[in-house]
């Protein structure tokens, strides 16, 4: 079957299951589309843009 994306780069489709986790910096809790394993900090949305590799073009 072949999904259009809806124009954000993403595909339609059913909601992505989200999980609910505590920021790895400021303790605040926050949801993440993935299953973290433990392996790696999980940070909520504000935190994760000062610890993100900066963009190279």
């Amino acid at each position: 079957m072949y999904r259009e994306s809806s124009g954000g780069g993403r595909f339609d489709g059913p909601p992505r299951e989200m999980h609910k986790v505590t920021c790895a910096e400021c303790g605040k809790e926050t949801e993440v589309p993935f299953k973290p394993d433990g392996s790696r900090p999980v940070y909520c949305k504000d935190c994760y843009q000062k610890h993100r590799p900066p963009k190279r073009f």
